[in-house]
């Protein structure tokens, strides 16, 4: 899986880089921020499911633009801009991973919450899947797409409110197209909670309708997520529970990892993920094992390693068993 946000990592040195950002501008009442990051990687795999074979790849590059207008009583406008450049196209011939909008959304925000709409994170995305920690590989089973509003919402209006430990956020999505799917609308809840002693919980609902019925008779997605995390000194700990109804397509999915960190920015980890496809008859094993030292505060280097094998092997499905290893270098600012 392509990590665009570090701070998934559960309770490692990994988490500081999400806030990093160059401001470019200051006055009493704006904020101006440039931040992004830009990544170079090797990567290799057994038959290509699982990404590119032998190739060098800057994919997932990527540069925003952040801006926050402050008001009196704690009010604030905020607008921000995100756009994957994809330097080195992962296929390496130029011909895919084009530049294009990631995100871009306007707010109001205080002591009452934020509102916030345009494109942006589903409550999935932003909530659950904390078990994946990996920089390329893992997150198999926190099963996202911007068809089920899961992953990226193109038309999305967002409710968001912070009270002590705990996080709750509202979505609706009008809709949008991709791949020839069409959601007429989506809604989604979510609530995280984080404690003073290491432990954090949350989960997500959502649910989509497409215009259209599937090959199932059926035109709704419906899927839940719930998420543990556990952070004792340089060991993390987080595991995550999910069940997907996509149309009268079940699946369900488990996740679990392990990390440790050791002194001076090194860590070792470990993910787990397993998918049921119950209405294909098939499941799915991937381990990812991995290691990263951060060089500066900004400048990351890993290694990764993913096998990933099918109950039975479908070619129509592309449910095809794979392997894959990449070692990179990730600058962020």
């Amino acid at each position: 899986m392509k990590k665009t946000v570090v701070a998934a990592v559960i309770g490692s040195v990994v988490a500081s880089a999400s806030a990093m950002a160059a401001e470019v501008y200051k006055s009493d009442d704006l904020s101006v921020s440039v931040y992004g990051n830009l990544r170079a990687r090797y990567e290799t795999t057994d038959n290509g499911y699982m990404g590119a074979d032998s190739t060098f790849t800057g994919e997932g590059t990527e540069l925003g633009l952040n801006m926050t207008y402050f008001m009196d009583n704690n009010m604030y406008i905020n607008g921000d801009v995100l756009s994957e450049l994809n330097i080195i196209p992962e296929s390496g011939d130029g011909t895919d991973d084009d530049e294009f909008l990631k995100f871009g959304s306007v707010a109001i925000g205080g002591d009452f919450g934020e509102f916030r709409m345009g494109r942006m994170s589903a409550v999935q995305d932003t909530l659950a899947g904390q078990y994946d920690i990996t920089w390329e590989y893992g997150g198999t089973a926190n099963i996202k797409s911007d068809e089920t509003a899961t992953d990226r919402l193109t038309n999305g209006i967002q409710y968001k409110i912070d009270i002590n430990d705990f996080t709750v956020m509202a979505q609706y999505h009008t809709g949008t197209e991709s791949d020839g799917l069409d959601i007429d609308q989506a809604f989604a809840l979510g609530a995280a909670w984080n404690s003073d002693f290491g432990l954090g919980l949350s989960g997500t609902f959502t649910q989509s309708e497409r215009t259209e019925k599937s090959i199932y008779n059926d035109d709704k997605d419906t899927s839940w997520t719930l998420n543990a995390t556990y952070e004792w000194q340089a060991l993390s700990l987080a595991a995550m529970y999910s069940d997907y109804d996509f149309a009268g397509d079940e699946q369900t999915g488990i996740g679990a990892m392990a990390r440790y960190d050791f002194p001076m920015g090194f860590g070792v980890y470990g993910v787990y993920d397993y998918v049921d496809y119950d209405t294909l008859n098939n499941k799915l094993d991937q381990y990812t094992i991995g290691a990263d030292y951060w060089l500066t505060s900004q400048v990351v280097s890993y290694m990764e390693y993913a096998d990933m094998s099918f109950d039975k092997q479908d070619s129509l499905n592309e449910l095809k068993d794979d392997s894959a290893f990449t070692i990179g270098m990730r600058l962020y600012f």
